[in-house]
């Protein structure tokens, strides 16, 4: 029996930037189950935020269909600048393990923090550049393949042929040293992890693509692969796509290209690939079978963790800096959680608890009157935090540390900013460590309404951002 692997999809994760397509990630999944695929990849347009959702589904059907693979990818845009005007060609990235998604979600990040607008629409490209430094930081954990038509794989065999038909020699040769550099780009990076893709769409266009690009494969070696693009289900939900992508204002081209962009069941792949490779099935069966060498490469692996806090580099303090300063020493049993914290082999508790206790020295408290209710709610927020780290098997020190990071950053760069979330004004630490600059012991606010041991989360603050002047 032939079957395959997709790999290429998407979801209606794809209509972040624009109208694109109607698969929820648990319609494709059980659809292609349903046909007997051997697995999908998930490959919205530069965007990652279907995977955990594909991720669940998965867990609830895998264990009735154990040979079934989900694979998490990308459909980038790869291009050499951030020019206005150009081509944004398509390239697919699909992780192998969970380091491959680490890339994924790092290549991604990248092009979001650089988007731009264009010809009215928001620009999200990868430079290749870029692509060489993170896979290279990463490598063989990412398995690419040229895409679809938009790729630039296809559109450079597609000038090269109008050329030669046309007996543009000249041109042609120029077509055909950049479809050279553009393979040894791919060869060099991914090697045997790269594919040549075609979909099995037996139009005028698709066939004559897919045979230019059987012969590129066979001139260099390299195994072609079948992704059918699907923006829809089936054939019969055809209309109801072509609805949805005309339902904003203007007209779009839907069906030339959207015609077979849907997900097809293993024989009508076969059949479809037959007739663009001139009726040559054995060819065709080759293709799916490449597939399968994917779905063999794809490990399984899991996005779902513990919550985390994510750290900054911090200034490493000596422990016992600051001794026995108003009872909070090493042998005081007064203040056990921060003296406990001066000691600490974590760099990030003894940064948190030595800025704490700098500001109150350089704000006079340490050695005044009211210093014993500083320490005293000091080591409150001390001891919730130690007990909600415990419980959710991370550190909750990191967080202030990180917060007091990036407003650093953003006061330096001339901007003003301001804290979304008023419980926060409760934190005394967040007072010392310029997060916020109400003195919640002067305000005579609770602590509690910010965190507390019976409300086991991490602690929120949303920063509000007028202006930058600088980026950051």
């Amino acid at each position: 029996m032939n079957t395959y692997f997709n790999n290429h999809n998407h979801t209606t994760d794809s209509n972040l930037r624009l109208v694109d397509c109607i698969n929820t990630p648990e319609q494709l999944i059980d659809k292609a189950i349903d046909m007997g695929l051997m697995g999908i990849a998930i490959t919205d347009h530069e965007v990652l935020s279907a995977h955990i959702a594909a991720e669940k589904y998965m867990l609830k059907v895998q264990e009735r269909n154990p040979d079934f693979k989900l694979a998490l990818g990308n459909e980038i845009y790869l291009t050499d600048t951030r020019d206005n005007g150009q081509k944004y060609y398509h390239f697919i990235l699909i992780a192998k393990d969970a380091i491959g998604h680490r890339a994924l979600r790092e290549l991604s990040s990248r092009a979001w923090m650089n988007s731009y607008v264009d010809r009215k629409m928001e620009r999200v490209p990868t430079l290749k550049s870029e692509l060489v430094e993170v896979v290279n930081k990463f490598p063989g954990h990412l398995i690419a393949t040229t895409a679809c038509i938009g790729g630039e794989l296809s559109q450079l065999a597609i000038a090269y042929k109008d050329c030669i038909e046309v007996d543009d020699i000249s041109n042609a040769t120029i077509y055909y040293q950049k479809i050279e550099e553009f393979l040894k780009f791919c060869l060099n990076l991914f090697g045997d992890d790269f594919y040549i893709e075609c979909a099995p769409a037996p139009s005028n266009d698709q066939i004559r693509v897919n045979q230019i690009l059987r012969s590129i494969a066979n001139v260099y070696n390299i195994k072609m692969t079948v992704g059918t693009d699907s923006h829809y289900l089936t054939k019969e939900d055809r209309q109801v796509h072509k609805a949805y992508l005309n339902s904003k204002e203007g007209e779009r081209e839907v069906d030339l290209f959207y015609k077979y962009a849907y997900l097809m069941s293993p024989d009508e792949v076969l059949k479809n690939l037959t007739i663009t490779f001139d009726n040559d099935e054995e060819f065709a069966s080759i293709v799916m079978k490449n597939s399968l060498e994917i779905y063999n490469k794809i490990s399984r692996y899991s996005l779902f963790h513990k919550q985390d806090v994510p750290s900054v580099e911090v200034k490493e303090y000596p422990k016992s800096y600051w001794m026995t300063v108003n009872g909070v020493g090493e042998d005081n049993p007064k203040y056990p959680h921060l003296s406990q914290m001066l000691h600490d082999d974590d760099i990030q508790n003894r940064y948190w608890v030595n800025q704490c206790i700098e500001k109150m020295y350089e704000l006079g408290i340490c050695y005044s009157p009211k210093a014993e209710r500083y320490f005293t709610e000091l080591e409150e927020e001390a001891r919730v935090k130690s007990i909600i780290s415990e419980k959710l098997e991370t550190n909750m020190f990191r967080y202030p540390n990180t917060l007091q990071h990036y407003i650093n950053l953003i006061w330096e760069c001339g901007s003003t900013i301001g804290a979304g979330r008023g419980s926060s004004c409760a934190a005394l630490n967040h007072y010392l460590m310029g997060i916020t600059q109400l003195d919640p012991i002067e305000w005579d606010l609770p602590f509690f309404r910010y965190l507390n041991e019976d409300r086991v989360e991490l602690g929120s603050l949303i920063l509000i951002l007028p202006s930058c002047k600088k980026r950051l």
